[in-house]
């Protein structure tokens, strides 16, 4: 990251320190206060410490029943000390490259997410936190081979969808093809744009059915839902029946995740302000020549498609998009250094 900010002048670091100290101290009153006021946000840490209280064991050792076992083998001193440390890394890892007022006022803005919807439980989510430092620390790592970078990265992502969420293995493709677009020359990119819909035909329609229904499926079992309009849930457009299908389902639910105009509500325009700083940050990242720049934020945004297959509502949504904004530090450091070049070059 040091290649982002050599030739921009010595700037004073206290604004980025009592950062990263305000937000650490906001974290530690997130993991007290934020499960009282937001009852309802605690669902998953509500079923995994029922399942690690069961003497029964889990029928699938799913991620919560890895969470389940973290949870049996730990007090609540230790598994607050977990959130914090993961946190507080992320955290400090996020604001450590950014000097402007501006820019971390943005980075500020963007941890409200996640020290609101999942910093403060003791879920799944909680391990996408190391996830997300090991993925930002290696693809940083300028002097780390390229394929040393890219092996890492699969590793931990491949790790975690064994363990979590399964779904994970499908970002890894969809980043190495947005890295294969951004480093091909002009003339092979059109090839790279003309191969997609090819691919796309030769996938078994089985398993485009079985990406579709998961929404579906989700939204069905929740007790009380009645179609659409049950909060922000929503279902598929047209009945899951192969790649045509895919195709509308995937651009109507980016629709209603992205632009959550369907009622005015203040967080329908919290979520629409973050997907905009998302959109901003990964597209302006993924245009830098910059490696440490171009490759975090490509893989941020291989997070934002293959969720947007999944996600059955607008809070999963901007919280799942959440576990990933530390994929963008790099990018928020590019701008910190843009806005400061600005200023150097005024003065």
């Amino acid at each position: 990251m040091q290649s982002l900010v050599r030739y921009v002048r010595p700037w004073p670091l206290w604004p980025r320190n009592m950062a990263i100290v305000l937000s650490c101290a906001l974290l530690i009153a997130a993991i007290i206060v934020v499960p009282i006021l937001f009852p309802l946000q605690a669902g998953d840490a509500e079923t995994v410490a029922t399942m690690a209280g069961s003497a029964d064991s889990p029928e699938a050792f799913d991620g919560y029943g890895f969470m389940s076992l973290i949870y049996a083998h730990t007090n609540a001193g230790l598994r607050n000390l977990i959130l914090f440390g993961f946190g507080s890394v992320l955290i400090t890892m996020l604001l450590w490259w950014l000097r402007m007022p501006r820019t971390l006022a943005i980075a500020g803005f963007m941890l409200l997410a996640p020290l609101t919807l999942y910093l403060p439980f003791f879920v799944k989510d909680t391990f996408t936190a190391p996830l997300a430092i090991a993925a930002a620390f290696l693809l940083t790592r300028g002097r780390t081979a390229i394929w040393a970078r890219i092996a890492g990265v699969t590793i931990f992502y491949a790790a975690y969808a064994v363990i979590f969420r399964q779904y994970y293995l499908l970002i890894i493709p969809v980043w190495f093809f947005l890295v294969l677009f951004i480093e091909a020359p002009g003339s092979w990119r059109m090839v790279l744009l003309v191969a997609i819909p090819i691919v796309m035909a030769v996938i078994p329609k089985e398993l485009y059915d079985t990406l579709q229904v998961q929404r579906d499926m989700v939204n069905m079992a929740r007790a009380g839902f009645a179609g659409e309009g049950n909060r922000s849930a929503f279902l598929n457009l047209v009945e899951p029946n192969g790649v045509f299908s895919f195709i509308i389902n995937f651009f109507y639910a980016a629709v209603r995740l992205n632009l959550p105009f369907d009622r005015l509500a203040l967080n329908n325009v919290f979520l629409f302000v973050n997907v905009c700083l998302y959109f901003w940050l990964s597209i302006t990242g993924m245009r830098s020549v910059n490696r440490i720049v171009s490759w975090p934020a490509a893989l941020f945004f291989a997070h934002i498609v293959v969720i947007t297959i999944f996600e059955p509502d607008l809070g999963s949504y901007l919280r799942h998009a959440s576990t990933a904004i530390l994929l963008l530090a790099p990018s928020l450091a590019m701008w910190d250094s843009v806005f400061r070049q600005k200023i150097a070059r005024n003065a």
